[in-house]
């Protein structure tokens, strides 16, 4: 969103008006939609970004209210999930939230921060106490909302419930953390900012594509028939994969880790074929595989000292 600077010279600090910034987000999601995009994601509180603590009011809302109602109608107009960060009322205070809309404006679920600030505590914001994750059209989808990066159990939480995408919604760009996550958990991260950059990453920690100060909007296609394999026993098949299939596929390669991947460009490929014809193991049932034989080997020795 990058609120807190005007987009034209000299590029001074702006004082945003929510209202203003509603209108960005919203023709954030119209050109997300006109790429034809699945999911586009707003960042934490997008319409507060920039307000004193004393405005907060002007960009906070009870569920359903008719901001939420005017993001539900362009996912519907869009046919396009959308994903955003709000300030909703709550008994006692409010809460900071990522809700979750589907392409028939239909909300789908709503993740409230586990881990405010200080300040956002000190401003009436009320913790959540769980991590959420939702069914979609397009696979399982996590939210994240800025502090939370912080809490290595909560991004976890989200893998345990079989999480395939976490969206981080944010105040700020969060760095390299997002990459470890998307390595450790093996899911793609998609994160949107109040600040310029914003990215996708994919399970191996890389960078797909980013934000900056001149594009407030990228798009990224994401193959989840993408597979993932450890070079132990395989890396001698590359090559006949390879060959086998031509440019119906891409084959990826990453030294250090001793890991390659296996994703499709011809879309009418159904990657069981290649792994079936190459008996090759995906990397988390080679992992999987590996801890079922060393706890075996380690029962094995105790009961022998047991003897």
């Amino acid at each position: 969103m990058a609120t807190l600077e005007d987009r034209a010279p000299p590029y001074n600090l702006s004082h945003p008006d929510p209202q203003a910034t509603f209108a960005r987000g919203v023709d954030l999601i119209d050109a997300a939609g006109a790429q034809k995009a699945d999911l586009v994601c707003l960042p934490e509180t997008f319409m507060a970004a920039g307000l004193p603590r004393s405005r907060k009011a002007e960009a906070t809302e009870e569920p359903g209210g008719p901001f939420f109602q005017k993001l539900a109608e362009r996912a519907r107009a869009n046919r396009i999930n959308v994903v955003a960060g709000m300030r909703q009322y709550a008994e006692g205070g409010a809460v900071n939230v990522g809700v979750l809309i589907d392409r028939d404006g239909n909300l789908v679920g709503t993740y409230t921060k586990k881990h405010p600030t200080e300040g956002e505590l000190a401003g009436g914001i009320i913790p959540g106490s769980v991590a959420n994750v939702f069914d979609t059209d397009i696979g399982r989808v996590g939210i994240a909302i800025c502090f939370d990066l912080n809490w290595p159990a909560l991004w976890a939480d989200m893998k345990a419930q079989g999480a395939e995408i976490v969206c981080f919604l944010s105040a700020f760009e969060g760095g390299f953390p997002l990459q470890a996550y998307a390595w450790l958990h093996s899911y793609t991260v998609v994160s949107s900012v109040q600040s310029y950059y914003a990215k996708i990453v994919d399970r191996s920690g890389t960078v797909l594509t980013q934000t900056s100060r001149w594009g407030r909007l990228t798009t990224c296609d994401i193959d989840r028939q993408k597979r993932w394999f450890h070079t132990d026993d395989q890396a001698e098949k590359i090559l006949a994969v390879q060959a086998r299939y031509g440019d119906r596929i891409r084959v990826e390669t990453l030294g250090h880790e001793h890991m390659f991947s296996i994703s499709r460009l011809d879309p009418t490929l159904d990657m069981d074929e290649v792994v079936n014809e190459f008996s090759l193991v995906d990397f988390d049932s080679y992992i999987a595989r590996c801890t079922v034989a060393q706890n075996k080997v380690l029962s094995e020795r105790m009961a022998e000292k047991k003897s």
